[in-house]
């Protein structure tokens, strides 16, 4: 379900709070469904509770999750709204990240445009989404630094 990672930069609680909202928004946990108690995720993840703790604060905060009283921690009834605006809030990250390295690659605008457009026709196509991926984009010659049309 979730992994940790003790040498990441990332928080811990950070890493546990965004393990359990990709669970969320990925439709892998449920509305209403029960999430592990404090001591049994810190105990999973060999992580100090306090720092599960915390996270399913943050969790509860932001809506993602619900805690009762005596019945535990468990994932939040109506979060349509939020799942949607995690989403997008993910595919930006995501969709940045290609940009950028699109930009130190040299792409133009049009460029970046064909291929997105080319991953969406694979993927259509019913190539499977690692498969739209490899379409051959890695092959592409990498443009000289003299300009566009050299």
């Amino acid at each position: 379900m979730i992994k940790v990672d003790a040498r990441s930069f990332i928080p811990i609680f950070e890493q546990i709070k965004q393990g359990i909202k990709r669970e969320i928004v990925r439709g892998a946990l449920r509305p209403q469904q029960a999430l592990p108690s404090i001591r049994d995720l810190a105990a999973d993840l060999i992580v100090n509770p306090n720092t599960v703790a915390r996270a399913y604060r943050e969790l509860e905060t932001e809506g993602f999750i619900e805690t009762r009283q005596g019945r535990g921690s468990q994932v939040a009834g109506n979060r349509a709204a939020l799942v949607r605006k995690e989403r997008e809030a993910v595919l930006d990250r995501i969709f940045c990240e290609a940009v950028d390295e699109a930009r130190r690659f040299s792409l133009s605008d049009a460029e970046v445009k064909s291929l997105l457009e080319r991953t969406l026709r694979a993927s259509e196509a019913g190539s499977s989404r690692r498969g739209a991926c490899e379409t051959g984009h890695e092959k592409r010659e990498p443009r000289s630094k003299g300009g566009k049309n050299d």
